[in-house]
């Protein structure tokens, strides 16, 4: 007879339950870990690939001196990136030759969304909003940077500028004609512009009337006093260039300027009241609301995806603004815009937004600062 001894012994179940537990907590240690691995590869491909795009830019202006005797547009150059690749977005005069300078000429993977911007006389090549697969790039000084799309939240059309907080929508919109078809494509945000299809920022919503409240992107006009007698007990030449600005503008848009306490509120600075702020006390940047020095400008911004998170509120200020985390640099130099909140505890100090990201409060008789209007518009007046 065989001994019962010589029978092959299996696992027992307790057995089996222990080396699932073990399996599961290697593949809880080391999954996590290779997926890191594999998104730092694919972060990383995607700055070599900003990289190699700002390269064809730098290209680009030996290409196009070449072809027009050395000579080069003083006005910046920019691309616009699809699907279709990075196509020339200006209208250059007859006086260049642009035959076969319409895109930019690189390898690797299309972006689907984004801009390249050629300035300085060619001197300097920025990036701005690159989506490469699943990560938001920039490129700027020499170095590419990006980030994925899932770690600045969920997207929508335009995802770039959508992920700015304190923006429920970006709008383009002809305020003199509300049937006008405007697109990123056709606005115009050079300041002073007054008419015709603009860009705007939809920061608060009223869904019991079904509507968006809206700033624009850019000055009307750059620079002008709230009240040149330096009292801040009413707005003169401010509401005079207001209503100058506006003037053709559909009616029921009612325009006006953004208050202090909206500015605050969308920069979720809640302890901040207009009627008890004082100047000396209360100003505050939007990116760091414990007042540190330097906060809000190009250190704090250099790292996020869009430039600093408020930059919409004070885009399209300086000509250097890039350093301050905007968005889009000025064709002009001036020094932010006006509210309409004058300030407590002073008879002659109003609340402006500052070029760098700032709330703070300046005599009411200064010429720099400009006209920024504000409307309120149906949903049903949005394409």
């Amino acid at each position: 007879m065989m001994s019962n001894n010589n029978k092959k012994r299996g696992f027992t179940l307790i057995e089996l339950l222990a080396v699932i537990v073990i399996l599961a907590v290697i593949a809880l240690i080391a999954v996590p870990q290779i997926l890191n691995i594999l998104n730092r590869a694919r972060k990383s491909a995607a700055e070599d690939t900003t990289s190699g795009i700002a390269k064809s830019a730098e290209n680009y202006v030996t290409s196009f001196m070449l072809k027009n005797n050395g000579g080069f547009p003083d006005a910046d150059i920019a691309f616009k990136c699809s699907d279709d690749g990075c196509i020339l977005k200006n209208n250059l005069d007859d006086s260049y030759n642009t035959d076969n300078l319409t895109t930019l000429d690189f390898k690797g993977t299309k972006p689907t969304s984004g801009s390249i911007t050629i300035s300085e006389n060619g001197k300097k090549v920025t990036a701005y909003g690159l989506i490469i697969n699943n990560f938001v790039c920039n490129y700027g000084d020499g170095i590419s940077s990006c980030i994925g799309i899932d770690d600045i939240g969920p997207t929508q059309e335009n995802p770039p500028e959508k992920q700015h907080q304190g923006v429920l929508k970006i709008v383009y919109l002809d305020p003199t004609d509300l049937t006008n078809k405007c697109t990123s494509t056709n606005v115009n945000s050079n300041t002073g512009t007054k008419t015709g299809c603009m860009k705007w920022y939809a920061y608060a919503e009223d869904d019991n009337q079904n509507t968006y409240t809206m700033i624009l992107d850019h000055n009307t006009t750059a620079m002008v006093a709230w009240n040149s007698d330096n009292t801040n007990s009413e707005m003169k030449e401010v509401k005079n260039q207001l209503e100058s600005d506006v003037e053709g503008w559909n009616k029921s848009l009612s325009p006006r300027l953004i208050s202090a306490d909206e500015v605050a509120k969308i920069v979720d600075k809640h302890d901040f009241d207009v009627k008890k702020a004082t100047y000396l006390d209360d100003w505050f940047y939007f990116h760091d609301l414990t007042n540190n020095d330097l906060t809000g400008r190009g250190n704090v911004c250099k790292d996020l995806p869009n430039g600093c998170k408020y930059a919409w509120l004070y885009d399209r200020t300086k000509k250097i603004c890039e350093t301050y985390g905007c968005l889009n640099n000025s064709n002009i130099d001036f020094d932010g815009y006006w509210t309409s909140s004058p300030c407590t505890g002073t008879s002659a100090s109003v609340w402006y937004v500052a070029y760098f990201g700032r709330l703070t409060a300046m005599s009411a008789n200064k010429f720099v600062y400009g006209v920024r209007p504000v409307i309120t518009i149906s949903k049903s007046n949005i394409n």
